[in-house]
This record gives C-alpha cells, structure tokens and sequence, in this order.
C-alpha cells in the first residue's frame, strides 16, 4: 500500500520533523515519500493529484492553504473515496471536515496551541525570579514573535499568551510584536533591531516557535546576553513551542528558558495508524492510545507539554 504524504513547507523545522516520523511508523504498512509543497497550494494541488495517480491508498498531507482543503478532499472522493487526514495546520471549518466521511485530522491539543502552556512558564519564572522585573514597574516588558499570519495556530499563539499572562494579574508592556515567520533568519533580524533599540529594557522574549526563539538567542548572544545561561550577568528569558532537538541543548545550559513540547513522534505514528485503520474498514482510532479525540473537529490531538531543564529527558526521548 502506498500513504501519500505532504508537509506545507520543508523550511518549517516542526513540519519536517513530523514528515520523518511519518517515514518512520510507514515501515513494514506503507509505502511513502514525503513530498514539499514549498509552501505553494498549486505546487502542493499537483502532488496529491500525482500520489492519487499512483494509487496511493490514503493521503495525508499538511495543506499550505487550509482554504483550499475542500479541493484536495474533492481530489481524494474523485479518487475513489480516497482517505485523507490533514495535520499540523488545523481545519477549523468543520463543515469542511465533515463534509467528507473519510477526512479526519491529526493535531496538537486546544485552540491556544501550546500558548496558556509556554504563558505559564513565563509566569511561574516571574514569580519564582524576582530579578525578572529589572526595572521594578511591576509590569513584563515584553517582546514576541509572530508565525506566518497565514497559519492557523499564529494568532492564537499570540493572543493566547497575553491574556493567559495578563489573567495571571500581570501587566504586560509591549515593547515590540511582529512576524519572524516560523523562521530563525527572519526572527534575528527582528530581535537584532528590538535588542538595538531596547537593550536591558526587554525583560522576556516569547517566540511562536522554536526557530524563531533560536533567532532570538543568536540575537541577544551577539549583544552580549545569555551567553552563560541564567548566571549571564545580562540575560533575557527566551520561550518557544516545538521542544525540537536543535533548541533542547540550548535549555540545558539555560540559553533559552524553556519550550513546548508539540510531539512530532507521535503526530506522525498516529497518522499513520488512522490511515492503516481508514484502508482497513477499521473505525479511524481503533488502538490509538493516550490522545484526545474530538468527534465535531474530526480530530485527533495529542496533547503539549512543557519542557524546561526539569524534564529534558521527556523531550529528548519523543526523538530517539
């Protein structure tokens, strides 16, 4: 059997990621090839139409455009009710999910993705780490980077942050928002320009992602923060979402503060499950274990974590 499958974009470190796991749990059920879209929905149109070509038995595709799920539903009814999960970026139009018997997608838990979870990281150090609050206002002065506007968790990312913190009975000071993309280049150049500008002023640094919050860090590093960790005699505290291996060394020696686990193994494993019970006339979670499900999504989530220097071992483990 052959799983026809798809990330948005390869430059995307977290879709990548869930791609290899998709590679891996496909050993010994389905035959595969992950395919990039570039980030580009006529690029990504083509190949699912190429994978139904070639007989694929099930889809399972990241869609660089959530509005063009419709289409690529479509292409799999045409197909002969070829079945197809969506994953990483969320169809929130559940008229679309279930406008097709055979659609379901695969998710990470919650419509804040991961961000009440890394707010609460960023205020269990402010009470924990007095020294945080460097210029003694009582208030967070703040910097955060933006994903893509176009993703579905970007947003929600940001919003969710805030209002979790400022819930907490903390005021927040925006010093700077803006979008790094999901992309470490992008986001140094914005956090070179805020270091710049507002130097030992920025008293935490949020990120949407783990590439964005590695940006960060190379951005305060080349002003001569964080450098020995939390013992830096200048240092800003730096969170992401992902826990993907590249930034796990980093929080070890307490460059970055901390992350979010969004648990690309088992993303991908679940994935693959679904589509050998949907090619088996099995109910799509049959066997799939410690995950949530939500019937009117469709969807099947598997929940974030937190990942800070305790538990590192939990993180590291998801990429053996």
């Amino acid at each position: 059997m052959i799983l026809g499958a798809g990330i948005y974009s390869a430059s995307d470190n977290f879709n990548s990621y869930i791609g290899k796991a998709i590679t891996n749990a496909c050993d010994g059920i389905f035959k595969t090839n992950i395919e990039d879209g570039q980030n580009d929905q006529s690029t990504q149109n083509n190949q699912v139409d190429t994978m139904l070509a070639k007989g694929a038995s099930a889809v399972a595709v990241s869609v660089c455009d959530v509005t063009a799920a419709p289409t690529l539903i479509q292409k799999c009814k045409d197909a002969g009710n070829v079945p197809i999960i969506f994953f990483n970026k969320e169809i929130t139009d559940y008229d679309v999910i279930n406008s097709y018997e055979n659609a379901y997608q695969v998710t990470s838990t919650g419509g804040d993705y991961g961000a009440s979870i890394q707010a609460q990281m960023v205020i269990d150090y402010w009470k924990e780490h007095p020294e945080m609050d460097k210029n003694g206002d009582g208030k967070l002065q703040l910097v955060y980077l933006m994903g893509d506007p176009g993703h579905t968790a970007s947003q929600p990312r940001c919003d969710y942050l805030k209002s979790t913190i400022e819930d907490a009975g903390i005021e927040i000071d925006l010093l700077a928002e803006d979008t790094g993309m999901w992309v470490t280049a992008t986001a140094k150049e914005k956090m070179d320009a805020w270091v710049s500008k507002y130097g030992d002023e920025i008293e935490c640094c949020v990120a949407g992602n783990d590439a964005m919050a590695l940006g960060a860090l190379s951005a305060v590093e080349a002003a001569g923060f964080n450098t020995d960790g939390e013992e830096s005699s200048k240092y800003i505290p730096i969170y992401g979402i992902d826990a993907l291996p590249e930034i796990l060394s980093k929080i070890e020696s307490g460059e970055i503060t901390g992350s979010v686990l969004q648990d690309a193994k088992t993303q991908g494993q679940t994935i693959v499950k679904m589509a050998e019970n949907l090619t088996s006339g099995k109910d799509a979670v049959d066997g799939i274990e410690g995950v949530e499900v939500e019937e009117e999504a469709k969807a099947v989530r598997v929940p974030y974590q937190a990942i800070t220097k305790d538990n590192l071992d939990l993180a590291k483990s998801t990429y053996e």
